[in-house]
């Protein structure tokens, strides 16, 4: 073991002489600094290339200033590097890198061929583009054998990062990466535990709590000797996914293959040139759609408290969270006096006002909730938390409502949710979702009908609400 902290590495000999444990396995040093400075019993006993097996849980620092941007440090990884834009030479991003991608590259190097790395990561390592490089490294020095992802509470309440297993077989050198094998992947869905810690046991019949903790963890190791000899059957949470299967992402994330999300994408991609359907991504669904998110408001110098008082001409506006703009009494409303805005708070206002039509989709933490903007919203500014659909088109933009309402729409947005501590879906990922287009619209007359009737409705409902206020605040004699 080696750690950079003396006091810990005094602690840790300290633990491991009371547990009557040879103390001399815990060194000190630069886990990521060069082989040669290591310690000599170290690099003696478990040199590089030397390990069978590690299994590791790396300090996790993503971003700011956990970020590695040591030049020395980084000269020495491959995931270090990203394409220059001009010359595309790759050397040393100047922002850093997460210290658990440079650890991840560490023990893949430090293994010995047909070795095997156990790694707990953050959740983000499965499918972002920061991680990306190690991905494309994984893939072409190892084989990946098996991802789990992990229960959010796996690590409370002493972190709230969201975090994975990967499981790694070191290729031998110069061995040419297999194309196509079985990947073993699994959502642990119950983790023995709440977010503070405290224990949840199972219950029995009499739904009295047991001795045993209710945790999936020991099946999703039955799922894993399944799998190894060949007899898995697949479930919800516990499958095979091809190497072939992946995109050019290499993205890794189990929620992206969960069965009956993919179930519903197949369902909606079947559709293409049958029965006078057409399928297409929504990003090509018009001619002029529009997907995007707008640019975050730095809004904290610009609130003041409103109440419940309508916009008055001294420059005060409502600024809709998503909260505040999917609730009908508009819980979470916050008020801006634009008079303090500067010219480029000012530029980012503008950018995030909505009109009217405009489709609204939460984009962080609980993602795909869809609203569509009405006539008391139109203007309104709207937290870059939702991306804007904007389809000029009253028929096409009805039919995408109630597509992205729909489980067909839910499910495909719930494949390409991402983020370690909270989930996140990018404009990218909505303009990427399979849409059925009919050549004859007319066999959506009645979804189209309804849908426009349900719009109707909520605008009615809105103007009732103002003016059941506006007639509370006159009997109460209120300006």
């Amino acid at each position: 073991m080696v750690e950079a902290s003396a006091r810990l590495v005094k602690v840790a000999r300290a633990a491991l002489v009371l547990a009557g444990a040879a103390a001399d396995g815990v060194t000190q040093g630069d886990g990521l600094g060069p082989y040669a400075r290591l310690a000599a019993r170290l690099v003696a006993g478990c040199g590089r290339g030397t390990p069978g097996v590690i299994m590791t849980n790396p300090p996790f620092a993503g971003v700011g200033e956990g970020r590695i941007a040591d030049p020395e440090v980084l000269r020495g990884f491959t995931c270090a590097a990203r394409p220059a834009e001009r010359d595309g030479t790759a050397r040393p991003t100047a922002e850093g890198v997460p210290p658990e991608l440079l650890f991840f590259e560490r023990c893949l190097d430090w293994l010995r061929p047909g070795g095997r790395l156990g790694i707990v990561l953050p959740k983000s390592f499965l499918d972002t583009r920061t991680y990306l490089p190690a991905r494309a490294l994984l893939f072409a020095r190892a084989r990946l054998l098996g991802v789990v992802s992990l229960h959010k509470h796996t690590f409370q309440p002493h972190t709230g990062v969201r975090t994975c297993l990967v499981f790694v077989e070191k290729l031998a050198p110069r061995a040419a990466p297999p194309r196509a094998y079985p990947i073993f992947m699994a959502l642990s869905r119950r983790v023995g535990q709440d977010s503070e810690g405290a224990p949840i046991y199972v219950r029995d019949a009499a739904n009295r709590p047991t001795a045993e903790l209710d945790h999936d963890l020991g099946e999703i190791l039955a799922a894993w000797g399944e799998h190894r000899q060949g007899r898995l059957t697949a479930s919800e949470h516990r499958f095979t996914v091809d190497r072939a299967d992946l995109d050019a992402d290499l993205r890794i994330n189990p929620q992206l293959f969960l069965p009956s999300l993919n179930r519903t994408l197949r369902e909606v991609a079947a559709l293409d040139g049958v029965r006078g359907w057409s399928v297409v991504n929504l990003g090509a669904v018009a001619p002029e759609v529009a997907i995007f998110k707008g640019p975050r408001l730095q809004s904290e110098r610009l609130l003041v408290e409103r109440g419940g008082a309508p916009a008055a001409a001294s420059g005060v506006e409502p600024y809709y969270t998503p909260s505040a703009l999917l609730q009908e009494n508009a819980d979470g409303l916050k008020w801006l006096d634009l008079a303090r805005a500067t010219p480029a708070q000012r530029r980012t206002i503008a950018a995030i006002r909505v009109r009217r039509g405009d489709i609204l989709v939460t984009r962080s933490g609980s993602i795909g909730r869809v609203v569509a903007v009405t006539a008391r919203d139109d203007g309104a500014i709207v937290s870059d938390d939702m991306i804007r659909v904007r389809i000029a088109d009253e028929r096409t933009r009805l039919w995408v409502l109630r597509f992205l309402e729909s489980p067909y729409g839910q499910d495909q947005m719930r494949r390409n949710e991402y983020g370690a501590i909270q989930q996140h879906l990018e404009p990218a990922h909505l303009r990427a979702l399979l849409i059925p287009i009919p050549d004859d619209w007319g066999r959506l007359a009645a979804v189209l009908a309804a849908t426009r009737a349900a719009v109707a409705a909520r605008e009615a409902l809105q103007a009732a609400r103002a003016e059941s206020h506006a007639a509370l605040r006159e009997a109460l004699g209120i300006d």
